[in-house]
């Protein structure tokens, strides 16, 4: 259903009146949020957005491996395959922000990502996870000139992670030879983390534009061994309007985000990388309609390799 109001919406033709070409753009276009240099820029779920600005931003997709190899026993530290698997997982996302000041917005953001898997060894190795957060933050304008945006932002972010996890709890009977009150199948891990960040978006023409940011968080990790850490991210895209140069009403995204694993218990320590793509509706200043497609790579409990996450995601945005 998702797929088919999609393609009705982008087969829908602009009206005259709001198509103009680049040069005969009226002046009070690009005094808009969302817009430098002329070129309007396209949103990503992937990508925050650095413009001070009102909207509703909500997200609901799906993923998952398309190749998981179980190792089922260790023997002399060597692992002995097992079967293959998938794992599976659902994304809720919704966000609000609200201008105050036309440099000054607070924003809060609720996600929850459910994981499981598909078969019965995966399911053993992987356990399921249910990941909530809550973010709340201020972003507000550092620099602004005609083709270039800089904003800051400043958070905290509260999650809470549940975690079933059979493997773990029958090592831990083996281990102890009994049920320990501390070896419980399920687990819940709350956390709660400061953020600061810039944002930026640069308009290289009136066809494309550059956006990119930078995060650096720090405090509680779901794993209790560790007292605090560190954890950023980077990200950076570049979007093709087609709106304003021809009257179609489609935009492009396409880019990549790298960053440092703060799950600890869930996945294992280090890096993931993104690559990402979006095509959305970009016919309308009220609304932006768009499925945004994903592939990662993250490190995965027990798993020497990282393992490839393919996600689609259909994001609406409200502007008010």
């Amino acid at each position: 259903m998702c797929a088919i109001l999609l393609l009705l919406v982008l087969s829908t033709p602009p009206a005259p009146s709001q198509v103009s070409s680049a040069d005969t753009l009226p002046a009070v276009f690009t005094e808009l949020p969302g817009v430098l240099g002329g070129h309007e820029f396209v949103t990503s779920s992937e990508v925050k957005d650095p413009f001070i600005r009102t909207f509703l931003h909500t997200g609901l997709g799906f993923g998952m491996t398309p190749e998981l190899v179980i190792p089922l026993v260790t023997i002399n530290d060597t692992s002995i395959v097992g079967l293959k698997g998938s794992l599976l997982y659902a994304v809720l996302d919704v966000e609000y922000q609200q201008m105050i000041r036309n440099w000054l917005a607070v924003h809060g953001r609720v996600q929850v990502i459910g994981r499981m898997a598909d078969k019965t060894p995966a399911l053993i190795s992987q356990g399921v996870t249910l990941l909530s957060a809550f973010d709340l933050g201020w972003l507000f304008r550092v620099h602004k000139s005609d083709r270039f945006l800089l904003s800051g932002s400043l958070g905290i972010r509260n999650s809470s992670a549940t975690d079933v996890y059979l493997q773990r709890f029958i090592e831990g009977i083996i281990e102890n030879g009994e049920i320990k009150p501390e070896n419980r199948l399920v687990q819940t891990t709350p956390t709660l983390r400061g953020e600061v960040g810039l944002h930026g978006a640069y308009a290289i023409s009136d066809l494309t534009g550059l956006t990119f940011g930078a995060e650096l968080d720090y405090g509680e990790s779901a794993d209790r061994n560790v007292s605090g850490e560190w954890s950023y991210g980077l990200t950076a895209a570049v979007d093709f309007n087609l709106f304003h140069i021809n009257g179609i009403p489609l935009g492009f995204v396409i880019g990549a985000r790298t960053r440092s694993n703060s799950l600890g218990q869930i996945t294992d320590q280090g890096t993931s990388q993104t690559f990402f793509g979006r095509i959305g509706y970009t016919g309308s200043r009220e609304f932006s309609l768009g499925l945004d497609l994903g592939y990662e790579l993250t490190p995965i409990r027990g798993l020497e390799k990282k393992q490839g996450f393919i996600s689609v995601l259909v994001a609406t945005r409200l502007y008010f």
